[in-house]
């Protein structure tokens, strides 16, 4: 061998490549023992900057305070060893795609070091290179709090992010008196007074906007159109007349909602002028109101519209409904048939279950009769009709009937129960969960930087 017949005679000139040669066959710590070796023996096919490289690798963790770098030219060099430099807290540079290639394989703790020396941020989407899914939600709850959903929370055992979303999504937190609390508190009607002073300055400006416009019923476009506060808005208002369905999506829902439970209490009175604003928003201002809105105000019309036999314009109310909602059409065949009835031969107009004052369909209304008969005690009129309508109901369930259906969507008339977050400070990201990151966990990155010497050796140097 070349490096055998040099030692017993004179060094060939392929000597320092044949060294090389066997060098890059060791591992990693037995390559930086030779190579601190051959320096200490004064071998002098290696530059002086892998001189200096092979000086403070001879550490075994050559962390940034704790080890004095040799000179500046050291910080410089191939990426694998610019990388381990720079996890190890030196001011070495290291590209987001240099670091990107390699965070796919370190351990968490190397990454989160990555994240707390400001290498790896929010931009470099490292949660996207992890395979694990608890790893890459715990990288998102560090950089992207703000992205992190209810069950990514609960896996995480992350319990502020956790009552984070119980209270977006409706959930009633009456334990403990922290922001959460007092926020659902307010979203019931009950403001603390405590709260404005916990709020961000934006989130204050804005509690102040609702709570004034709550006063009048008109609040900033802004404010209406997110669906998320109509539950506060509506918890902390109480109109005091006819609402202006065309202010908003929130004070038309708002107007259908009172129209219903009018229509339930037998208000028909309350319900007409309302019920005027409705259709004319309906039409003038269906660019802010929700089909589904929409399709209730008319179903609502077209019902009313029986009362007085005005047929004809319960039909036109029907089939704009139906070209909202198909489910209009039950009720349309309906309002056809009672049209084409003689007059003497027609049912009575009315919802039974809504006369009783319960929902379409309720299979307590039997209940609620009694319930009434009670209330109604000495008011034969009252009793007149509700009794008639126990009738229909109990004929309808041994010979089958329709009836009027309204709401046609329940749901349109039911509050969103999510609740905004623009009261909320943004999430804090969540805490570093691995400790620092020691020799054991840098060691793949490490072994890189050393087998990043043989770079710096020179083959072609001539022998002395």
């Amino acid at each position: 061998m070349v490096i055998d017949r040099s030692l017993d005679d004179v060094p060939e000139p392929e000597l320092p490549s044949a060294v090389r040669a066997v060098l890059a066959e060791l591992d990693a710590e037995a390559l930086i023992a030779c190579l601190d070796e051959l320096v200490q023996a004064g071998m002098p096919w290696l530059t002086e900057t892998g001189r200096r490289r092979v000086q403070l690798m001879a550490f075994p963790h050559p962390k940034a305070g704790g080890v004095r770098l040799p000179s500046e030219d050291v910080l410089t060099g191939p990426a694998d060893w610019r990388i381990y430099l720079a996890a190890l807290g030196h001011p070495a540079a290291a590209s987001a795609g240099e670091l990107g290639a390699v965070l796919p394989g370190l351990p968490l703790a190397v990454v989160d070091d990555l994240i707390d020396l400001g290498l790896v941020g929010r931009s470099d989407l490292p949660w996207r290179r992890r395979t694990d899914g608890l790893e890459r939600a715990y990288l998102l709850a560090r950089l992207a709090p703000d992205k992190i959903g209810r069950a990514e929370a609960a896996a995480l055992n992350w319990a502020e992010m956790e009552r984070r979303h119980r209270f977006l999504d409706g959930e009633d937190l009456e334990d403990g008196d922290d922001l959460l609390a007092l926020l659902t508190a307010f979203w019931r009607g009950e403001p603390d007074i405590s709260l404005r002073t916990r709020l961000t300055p934006a989130a204050r400006t804005l509690y102040d906007r609702i709570t004034v416009g709550a006063q009048t019923g008109v609040w900033p476009r802004h404010i209406v159109a997110d669906r998320g506060l109509w539950a506060l808005l509506a918890a902390l208002w109480t109109p005091s007349g006819p609402i202006n369905p065309e202010l908003s999506g929130f004070h038309a829902w708002r107007a259908l909602y009172n129209c219903y439970r009018w229509l339930l209490m037998g208000w028909f009175d309350k319900v007409r002028p309302q019920l005027q604003r409705l259709l004319k928003a309906a039409e003038t201002a269906a660019e802010d109101i929700a089909d589904g809105i929409r399709t209730e105000i008319y179903n609502m019309g077209a019902y009313l519209a029986q009362e007085t036999n005005e047929l004809e314009f319960a039909i036109k109310l029907l089939r704009s409904a139906q070209e909202l909602n198909p489910a209009a059409s039950a009720n349309l065949a309906l309002v056809e048939q009672r049209r084409n009835t003689v007059i003497n031969d027609r049912d009575h107009w009315e919802n039974p279950y809504l006369m009783l004052g319960v929902p379409h369909g309720d299979p307590d209304w039997e209940n609620q009769w009694r319930a009434l008969r009670k209330q109604l005690h000495g008011d034969l009129d009252r009793l007149t009709l509700i009794n008639a309508a126990k009738r229909r109901l109990m004929h309808a369930e041994r010979n089958g009937g329709r009836f009027f259906v309204l709401p046609l969507d329940e749901s349109v008339l039911v509050l969103p129960r999510r609740r905004s977050a623009v009261l909320l400070p943004e999430p804090e990201p969540i805490s570093r969960r691995t400790p620092p990151s020691g020799p054991e966990e840098l060691a793949d990155l490490r072994a890189r930087a050393i087998r990043s010497l043989l770079g710096e050796l020179t083959p072609n140097a001539p022998i002395s």
